[in-house]
């Protein structure tokens, strides 16, 4: 009698401990906005003495950009040089000198990187191609060290989706993918046809797993033929039925699914109709979370039928700064095997020269950032308390 009693209760005892721990389970999500660090992007390689030609005029000479070309043409001939858009910028937002390739790789993870380990998986956006061989053609090229640097501040996977990754061609979004899988760091977004764009990135901490996606609304410098087909390199395409059919795919595998879109709105605060109209589309799709990004300063977070969705978290880290670009945020975002159960806001540095090495915010420019969110928030129908210096969304 007393033996069966205690199996009896031994039974009870394992029921209840198998229930303590799967109501324990969790995993805590970070998410990040754009990192880029490539110094000195988007200089010219050459200036011409007549920027402003008319038909049948002599077509304008080249001159190389150095000190003597660009004195000729500043002072002889009285020109003013125009600069690439991409560097109406401070330019001084960051030190140009490091004694090391790892000093400056590592540089503008110094302060947050603390932050970004604390969490199980940290996910953001990576804005430039990690390569030395492939051929600048746009604004922004990294060394691939970045790569390891990337997965010593505690981040766990990339989208390579965006308009910045072919910036060194074909060669440079291979050496990116390259890079990143010697760092150990997942990415999603790109490769060598358009499967290769599409598959997802599964991790699993804690016992749930995550399933990442990304896809690019748009591509710089080689626009609609930088997106991947069958039988081409490239990127994934914002295709909504594409979207659809990889969340598809995925689903039953999973826990979470995350969808990463670089997408429109870039310099703007609004969320457009059309970008919202998707946004709830991708959810009702079976996704869980849609990871935005693009647009430079924070846009705003809304919860669709108790799903995430962050529209831009703004920047990360940036080598260089505008004057019009603000302080932005990290997403903290805490998963159990059932729901998402909370969203927490941490703003970070990203006014001036704090862009190059981000930070936790405190005080006055956290609650700033904080009530401007609560705003913007309420607009998306998503309530946002404000709790010292982080913000609590409950899903």
């Amino acid at each position: 009698m007393k033996r069966a009693l205690m199996t009896m209760l031994i039974c009870v005892f394992s029921i209840a401990s198998a229930a303590q721990s799967e109501t324990e389970k969790q995993l805590v999500l970070m998410v990040g906005g754009d990192v880029q660090w490539s110094i000195g992007a988007g200089t010219n390689d050459v200036y011409y003495d007549n920027p402003d030609p008319k038909e049948g005029d002599w077509r304008p000479i080249p001159y190389l950009n150095n000190q003597q070309g660009r004195s000729h043409l500043t002072q002889e001939l009285g020109l003013e040089l125009e600069t690439p858009r991409s560097r109406t910028v401070q330019p001084h937002t960051i030190p140009l000198e490091f004694d090391s390739i790892q000093e400056h790789v590592r540089f503008p993870f110094q302060r947050i990187a603390p932050v970004l380990r604390e969490a199980d998986i940290t996910y953001v956006n990576l804005e430039n191609p990690l390569s030395t061989r492939g051929r600048r053609q746009g604004a922004f090229r990294a060394p691939p060290e970045l790569a390891e640097a990337v997965r010593w501040a505690g981040i766990d996977v990339v989208s390579i989706a965006n308009n910045h990754m072919l910036d060194a061609g074909e060669q440079g979004l291979f050496d990116t993918m390259e890079n990143l899988w010697r760092a150990g760091v997942g990415f999603v977004g790109g490769g060598r046809n358009l499967e290769d764009a599409r598959r997802p990135f599964i991790i699993e901490r804690n016992g749930l797993k995550i399933a990442f996606l990304g896809y690019a609304h748009f591509i710089n410098v080689v626009e609609d033929r930088g997106f991947a087909r069958p039988d081409r390199s490239g990127l994934a395409p914002m295709d909504p039925f594409a979207i659809k059919e990889d969340i598809g795919r995925v689903r039953e595998q999973v826990d979470y699914v995350a969808v990463a879109i670089h997408w429109g709105m870039s310099d703007k605060f609004e969320v457009y109709p059309e970008n919202r109209k998707l946004a709830h589309e991708i959810i009702d799709a079976g996704a869980d979370l849609v990871l935005g990004g693009h647009p430079p300063n924070p846009v705003g977070i809304e919860v669709y039928k108790g799903k995430v969705i962050i529209y831009s978290p703004g920047h990360l880290l940036f080598g260089y700064n505008r004057t019009f670009w603000k302080n932005d945020h990290l997403v903290r975002i805490t998963l159990t095997p059932e729901k998402i159960s909370k969203l927490e806001i941490l703003p970070i540095a990203g006014e001036g020269n704090d862009l190059a090495q981000p930070y936790l915010l405190s005080g006055g420019p956290a609650r700033q950032l904080l009530e401007f969110l609560q705003s913007r928030m309420a607009t998306l129908g998503t309530r946002l308390d404000i709790d010292g210096d982080t913000g609590v969304v409950t899903p």
